[in-house]
């Protein structure tokens, strides 16, 4: 459940990080890609694109549930927002008591999020079957996944750098 909630934070995290426009730089000889303007339009488009194909949804039922669903992670973007302000005003100074209370208020906001989610999948109930909305979640489940490796760095061989924590970094 925390892997599927992080997940969805990760969603819209990446929302917020893909709308600033970022330039992306290549490692190979001091090359640089020319500078890419986000379209959340086109973000919005790939994702619906995305899930229709993984979750079979036909047009007719992607157009009832996708505006549910936008306003759902828009929501949810909100907490997401309150849990960077939290995570951001930890620092040195930060007593243990200070970090229990933030822990506290950073679970609540999970349990929240799950709430919203709990509300909004009744609403796609309406429109979509049980096994369509859970193939819709497993859509964006594995969206958040290629993204993330997306944004994994590569090593030389060409395979996928993967977190041993057994080895010193």
């Amino acid at each position: 459940m925390k892997r599927i909630a992080f997940s969805f934070m990760l969603l819209c995290m990446s929302l917020t990080g893909l709308a600033q426009d970022v330039q992306g730089q290549q490692g190979q000889q001091g090359q640089h890609t020319q500078r890419r303007d986000f379209s959340p339009e086109a973000f919005w488009k790939m994702l619906q694109e995305y899930v229709n194909h993984e979750a079979g949804l036909s047009q007719e039922e992607g157009e009832k549930i996708y505006p549910m669903l936008k306003q759902m992670m828009g929501e949810q973007h909100k907490n997401n927002a309150r849990t960077m302000e939290i995570l951001s005003s930890c620092n040195e100074s930060t007593s243990d008591a200070e970090y229990g209370t933030a822990i506290k208020q950073l679970l609540e906001i999970e349990v929240e999020n799950k709430r919203i989610e709990e509300t909004y999948y009744k609403k796609f109930h309406d429109v979509l079957s049980w096994q369509k909305i859970f193939e819709v979640r497993k859509a964006l489940y594995k969206w958040n996944r290629e993204a993330l490796n997306r944004f994994t760095p590569r090593r030389r061989g060409g395979g996928q750098r993967h977190f041993n924590p057994m080895q010193p970094h």
